[in-house]
């Protein structure tokens, strides 16, 4: 399994990717693919976020399952 971190860089990435792909199209003059990579950028942000706090849970519930099977 992948760590939290490797989720939180992933979606960060990817934001950055879609920042930097909207400025230039805004620069250039394509105001609409702007919008649409900023609606991408906030997305791949979205899902590193969704990813980390999902797997930081699933970690969470196997730790307190083992503490419950510990305690028996």
């Amino acid at each position: 399994m992948l760590s939290n971190k490797v989720y939180m860089i992933a979606g960060g990435v990817l934001c950055v990717l879609f920042v930097a792909l909207a400025m230039a199209e805004f620069s250039t003059g394509y105001p609409e693919d702007g919008l649409q990579d900023l609606f991408y950028a906030v997305l791949s942000a979205g899902a590193g976020t969704l990813l980390y706090v999902l797997d930081r849970r699933q970690r969470e519930r196997r730790a307190a399952a083992s503490a419950q099977r510990d305690a028996r």
